[in-house]
């Protein structure tokens, strides 16, 4: 069999499975319904695609002769199923095509328009900023916006497959939460309304849990995360390095070069690694190589227990090549570790300690001491870490985490701050955005000390 899939289709399979995954359910062959595609009239085409008009056209396009191609592309067995839900006039617009009705053999909707990143997390495939412009610029969202829309949607997507029909919660007050708790409300009844069969957790049969709850966030709830700079693994990774996906480039030693290393589920020691801090993720890798060299390197590196104990990257690559038996192991622990030794070569070169001690000041309102700084005191700290940060994107976060824990600046205050940041145009601009999120950027009245202004 043959799959043939979209853009948005291929991200979903792509997330969820491999070629290797595939073949094993009898598909050999991935093909993208947009490219030119020679003919297999030998194989059954599978079609799973998002239910997009385009999608639909290209679909039918296939199965209708032209003046260059008589003959269909694929054997007269079809089968073809879409993301989520199909739209009647899409619907109509394949009955409409009787080449492809005729060798019809499954027409269904999948319910997984969602990319499965994690093991138990999962994202919407909306990571374009333009989706977030148009959810919070005042005009362009509101209920029954196409944005809020594709994201109710895509929900019910992810609680069909998951059979939950849960619980909403939302905050009342947030225009989003309150639009988008009713979209997907109304989505939801529907697709139950025509799914007879579907069945949910705590439905009184299927009683091993309760109905799971759906809450609903909105990024005005938490400004500050984002923001501030955080030292668990997986975090570091995606802040201090250049990805590609889940892909990272690792500069090992000078005799390998740089390799590209693939961040995901299927890597045993990032799963395992990922929420633990940085620390303690270079002390486990540190001592696993450790206790593998110890207990089988006193030969291959003439070296006893203890003297073993203290080895440099370069010692535990020789370690590696000395030992062929640990070589699969070794190698994604010594990945690991150059992974981690580039965020904190990095960590220290811009100087992240010292910085993210201000940060959890402002954000907690109080130092490492317990003690509440008054806000004149932080301003004056804030001012010298801005002009002692050469990271033009590091001076932008600890302005804007300044602003947000503040609930914008003193009138009298703007000049020093801003002078010592040094914003660039595009910076500026995004700082002044934070207004579409509440937070003005000068306060319309003087506050007292931090902890009376925290949000």
């Amino acid at each position: 069999m043959i799959l043939i899939v979209d853009e948005n289709s291929l991200r979903v399979v792509s997330s969820a499975m491999g070629m290797y995954k595939l073949t094993e359910h009898r598909v050999y062959l991935v093909e993208q319904l947009t490219k030119l595609r020679a003919p297999y009239r030998t194989s059954a085409p599978i079609y799973f695609l998002s239910p997009t008009e385009d999608s639909v056209n290209r679909l039918i396009a296939d199965w209708t002769p032209t003046k260059k191609r008589k003959e269909p592309l694929y054997a007269d067995s079809v089968f073809v199923y879409f993301t989520n839900a199909l739209p009647d006039d899409l619907f109509n617009k394949i009955k409409a095509c009787r080449p492809l009705v005729k060798r019809l053999k499954a027409l269904g909707e999948v319910n997984v328009d969602f990319i499965t990143k994690q093991n138990r997390a999962f994202h919407l495939d909306m990571q374009s900023s333009e989706y977030f412009a148009k959810l919070y610029r005042t005009g362009t969202a509101g209920f029954n916006s196409p944005v809020e829309n594709a994201i109710a949607e895509k929900l019910v997507t992810v609680c069909a497959s998951l059979n939950e029909y849960p619980h909403i919660r939302y905050k009342a007050s947030s225009r989003i939460g309150s639009s988008l708790a009713k979209l997907f409300n109304e989505k939801f009844t529907s697709f139950i309304g025509k799914n007879n069969d579907w069945w949910y957790h705590g439905d009184g049969i299927h009683n091993e849990k309760g109905r799971a709850t759906l809450l609903i966030l909105s990024r005005t709830d938490d400004l500050l995360s984002p923001l501030i700079h955080e030292f668990t693994y997986e975090a570091m990774v995606k802040d201090l390095l250049e990805m590609e996906g889940d892909k990272v480039t690792v500069k090992a030693d000078l005799e390998a070069g740089a390799k590209d290393v693939l961040l995901n589920d299927s890597d045993d020691v990032w799963v395992e690694l990922r929420g633990k801090h940085i620390a303690d993720v270079i002390q486990i890798l540190s001592s696993r190589i450790r206790d593998i060299v110890n207990s089988s390197t006193g030969v291959a590196l003439n070296k006893k227990g203890n003297q073993a104990k203290a080895l440099s990257l370069s010692q535990m690559a020789n370690a590696l090549k000395a030992l062929p038996e640990y070589q699969e192991v070794m190698s994604k622990l010594a990945q690991h570790m150059h992974i981690s030794h580039q965020c904190m070569d990095i960590f220290k070169k811009k100087g992240l300690l010292d910085l993210s001690d201000i940060e959890q000041t402002l954000a907690t309102g109080k130092t490492d001491e317990g003690r509440s700084p008054k806000v004149s005191e932080m301003v004056d700290t804030v001012v010298e870490q801005l002009e002692s940060t050469p990271d033009s994107e590091s001076r932008f976060r600890l302005l804007a985490i300044f602003i947000i824990s503040q609930g914008g600046m003193k009138p009298g205050d703007q000049g020093r701050l801003f002078t010592a940041a040094k914003l660039g145009p595009a910076e500026s601009k995004a700082l002044a955005n934070l207004e579409a999120l509440g937070i003005p950027l000068v306060q319309a009245m003087a506050t007292g000390r931090m902890g009376s202004v925290m949000r």
